[in-house]
């Protein structure tokens, strides 16, 4: 079990009264790491909600659960629901039922809920480059200067892009590594031209010249690519995963999930396949090629490309994503811990636009408005519940 899926399950069955005392042991020593952890807890004992949705129901079938939901809270039978009141039916009768946000912006009766939120401050990481030799710098995005990665090769960063020359051919290709924080982001041109867009929590190893057939670098995380055309000497993305071959072209590869690799390509020629396999998918615009890291199978599909590339321009855009994946991403670029209160929490599903750069209370109300959720923050420790 992933650290906050574990969490999530130890704050779920601490508040249902049903904790092993090991699961208290591990929840002690959760509490114990960050004073914050210990003040969520003690939000999350006062909100009632808790105990009516992990004490009340936990041992009622379906059926039950709704007719003491409907007396607890004084509903006749024929009396039409409100939002939050069709979101716990939703929870007691239906818990594998997936909801979506242009259903419930269908729905014209909603209660105002408000959650307990305060700032979610960044905790100032920096951009890191690192050299040869092992020599780390820090990358200040209002900074402009020279800085020198390899014997004989200087590059020129500039308001948050790390320019490479063309015109260096040093006596040997060494490697440098750009490595962006959670919160963070960076533009990357390459010494071929190729212009790299750096999402929060990744990683960009690649050469200061390119000098072979190819021209290889390795990913992990998340990055937008303007690779610049040259039919001789093809362009590879690698990751631990799959192996992406250009030719001059712009596409987003994804290495976040857990589940897989998603690779979207916006205009030219693309060619993905697994590492353990020699077939290769080609990828037309407006496709993404999906790796399934369990199965090793690939999947493509036809998708609108702004739903995965619009984040290089500060806006995030969900079609009908679950609500696990989005505070995932929210988690990168606000640089949080989320953990979830109950599994039926994580499969709520809506869409919608997000700017990056609005506060993140403004985010979350926007969530809350639409699902009915309740967010408890403390610093950077976030819970979700219904």
């Amino acid at each position: 079990m992933a650290y906050q899926d574990e969490i999530g399950h130890l704050l779920q069955v601490y508040f249902s009264g049903v904790i092993t005392p090991e699961e208290q042991y591990r929840l002690d020593c959760w509490l114990e790491e960050k004073e914050e952890h210990q003040l969520l807890l003690e939000r999350l004992r006062k909100d009632t909600r808790f105990a009516e949705e992990h004490g009340l129901f936990r041992e009622l079938d379906s059926e039950q659960a709704w007719e003491v939901f409907r007396v607890k809270n004084g509903l006749n039978r024929q009396r039409r629901m409100t939002l939050w009141m069709k979101y716990a039916a939703a929870v007691i009768l239906l818990p594998l039922v997936v909801t979506s946000m242009w259903l419930l912006l269908s729905w014209e009766e909603k209660e105002e809920r408000i959650p307990v939120v305060q700032r979610v401050e960044s905790n100032g990481q920096d951009v890191i480059l690192e050299v040869v030799g092992g020599e780390k710098m820090v990358l200040a995005k209002e900074q402009e200067k020279m800085i020198h990665v390899g014997k004989g090769v200087a590059v020129r960063q500039n308001a948050g892009v790390l320019v490479y020359s063309d015109s260096v051919r040093p006596e040997r290709v060494d490697t440098n590594v750009l490595r962006i924080p959670r919160g963070g982001e960076f533009t990357l041109q390459l010494a071929d031209g190729t212009r790299v867009y750096l999402n929060s929590a990744t990683e960009l190893r690649y050469p200061v010249a390119f000098t072979g057939e190819n021209r290889q670098v390795y990913l992990k995380g998340e990055a937008y690519f303007e690779v610049a055309k040259d039919v001789e000497h093809p362009f590879l993305v690698m990751t631990d995963d799959v192996q992406i071959k250009v030719y001059g072209t712009s596409f987003n590869v994804n290495t976040y999930s857990r589940d897989g690799i998603r690779t979207v390509l916006v205009e030219g020629k693309v060619g993905i396949k697994g590492c353990v396999s020699d077939e290769e998918y080609m990828l037309k615009p407006n496709e993404m090629a999906f790796y399934d890291r369990v199965s090793r199978e690939m999947k493509v599909e036809e998708v609108d490309p702004d739903l995965y590339t619009l984040w290089r321009k500060g806006i995030l855009v969900f079609e009908r994503e679950s609500l696990e994946n989005i505070m995932n991403t929210l988690s990168l670029w606000y640089d949080m811990e989320v953990f979830f209160q109950s599994e039926s929490v994580k499969k709520l599903h809506f869409s919608g636009h997000m700017k990056r750069y609005e506060q993140i209370e403004d985010i979350l109300h926007a969530i809350t408005d639409a699902t009915g959720v309740v967010f408890t923050i403390n610093g950077s420790t976030v819970c979700v519940s219904r």
